[in-house]
């Protein structure tokens, strides 16, 4: 049971400080960003990342060393809802991740380069989604615990 509210904890702390990081994210690009924010975006990609990765592990532990148990989650479709929501909002983070990456290397071929104004907007688009679709895995996360899902 002890374990079972570790890894609940540590799933939720991990779902929570992503979406955390897209809203920093969301904050810090926009038009007219400079070098150092640009820098900063790309350090946070990297801690959203890694963040995303400990929201697997988490999940997937709770899965098979949880309460609940592999056959709980197995044969609920909210559960696969949820894992094919965050595999969705993964590919979508691609675009941005692929451009910030880019754009530093711009940055580090000349300094005095700035992504333009529409780049940036398409980019925040990507990222605008992203955030509107983490919002229903806490959402579905709610559902599953209270017993939704199971086809009767």
């Amino acid at each position: 049971m002890f374990t079972d509210f570790i890894l609940a904890s540590l799933h939720h702390l991990a779902v929570f400080t992503l979406v955390a990081v897209v809203a920093c994210e969301l904050v810090l690009l926009r038009p007219g960003i400079d070098g150092p924010t640009i820098k900063r975006i790309g350090i946070l990609d990297l801690i959203y990342g890694a963040v995303a990765g400990l929201v697997v592990v988490a999940g997937f532990a709770r899965v098979f060393f949880g309460a609940k148990g592999p056959d709980y989650y197995f044969a609920n479709y909210i559960f696969w809802t949820k894992i094919g929501l965050f595999a969705a909002i993964g590919l979508i983070s691609i675009p941005p991740t692929l451009r910030f990456i880019a754009w530093r290397r711009e940055l580090k071929r000349d300094p005095k380069w700035l992504p333009g104004p529409l780049e940036v907007r398409k980019i925040k688009r990507f990222i605008h989604v992203e955030a509107g679709l983490l919002i229903f895995l806490p959402i579905l996360g709610a559902a599953m615990a209270r017993g939704y899902g199971f086809l009767q």
